[in-house]
């Protein structure tokens, strides 16, 4: 059997300590009929310039997740973001960083919370 790729593990660990949160998570856009709220894993970027400690051996990754949530109040919002962050961190030690920014939005067809989280992480 082959081992996972670096990546595929990231994902795995990251899904399964979300979903210990009881959001919907999903590898990509549900139909719009899925309440608020849930989270999409999203796309990444790679990066694996050399550094002058490890040379060519670390890649650097920055995941893309986006989480929905309803736009009926932002004190709830803001305690979901820190639990979030603090799953994400807890659910892989290769997550170095993990930022958020949060809008409003209704590209989904209604007015939401959209907050983008961007995980750094060694690979």
């Amino acid at each position: 059997m082959m081992a996972h790729s670096p990546m595929t593990n990231l994902l795995i660990d990251i899904y399964n300590g979300v979903r210990k949160l009881g959001i919907p998570t999903f590898q990509k856009l549900p139909d719009a009929d899925e309440p608020e709220p849930f989270i999409v894993l999203g796309t990444h970027f790679d990066d694996d310039l050399p550094s002058g400690k490890f040379g060519k051996s670390v890649q650097i990754t920055d995941l893309q997740i986006d989480m929905y949530y309803p736009i009926d109040s932002r004190v709830a919002l803001e305690d979901e973001i820190y639990q979030v962050t603090q799953v994400i961190k807890q659910s892989t030690k290769r997550a170095t960083r993990v930022t958020s920014n949060t809008s409003q939005d209704d590209s989904i067809g209604r007015d939401v919370y959209h907050v983008v989280f961007i995980v750094t992480a060694y690979m």
